[in-house]
């Protein structure tokens, strides 16, 4: 475990006692149920802090690019639209910026926490993506397994019977 290891972990634990002392009262039975599944797979509460803290990092990076696209689009909307249709194309109208991307997630130490924390969020989110999707295939939004009805045509009145 190097630093920036210890900072993720200790930031993690600094958010927990901020939530405890806000939420204190904590659901009897969902607790003892996260303690018996803990029992079972001891190894859950690393995996699980290297998933949140990958999953907060990615999460501040989102907000970041969200707040950067908007403020392009009020530069957009206060610049004056110079040029025609394909000015752009052609190098008028107003400079865009690109927004910038989120910071990369510090790298820990060969083996460390944060070396695992990316493969691991990938490894839930998958997961989550995969199993999304095979409900998907079995009850999608417009119950896949049932085809939509075709409206009957009209008759148009003439024999078609191939012939020229």
């Amino acid at each position: 475990m190097d630093t920036n290891d210890r900072q993720a972990i200790a930031g993690l634990f600094e958010k927990l006692t901020q939530v405890e002392r806000q939420m204190p009262v904590r659901d009897p039975e969902a607790e003892r149920f996260i303690g018996e599944a803990i029992t079972r797979q001891p190894g859950a509460p690393y995996y699980m802090a290297q998933t949140v803290v990958v999953q907060e990092h990615a999460l501040n990076a989102a907000e970041a690019r969200i707040a950067a696209l908007e403020a392009d689009l009020a530069e957009a909307r206060k610049a004056p639209q110079g040029g025609g249709f394909l000015s752009g194309l052609f190098g008028g109208g107003a400079p865009r910026r690109s927004a910038p991307m989120g910071q990369p997630l510090p790298q820990g130490a060969p083996g460390g926490f944060l070396a695992g924390a990316a493969q691991t969020a990938m490894g839930v989110a998958g997961g989550m993506l995969l199993a999304n999707a095979v409900a998907g295939m079995f009850a999608g939004e417009a119950q896949a397994g049932e085809p939509e009805a075709e409206p009957e045509m009209e008759d148009p009145g003439f024999d078609d019977s191939g012939e020229w």
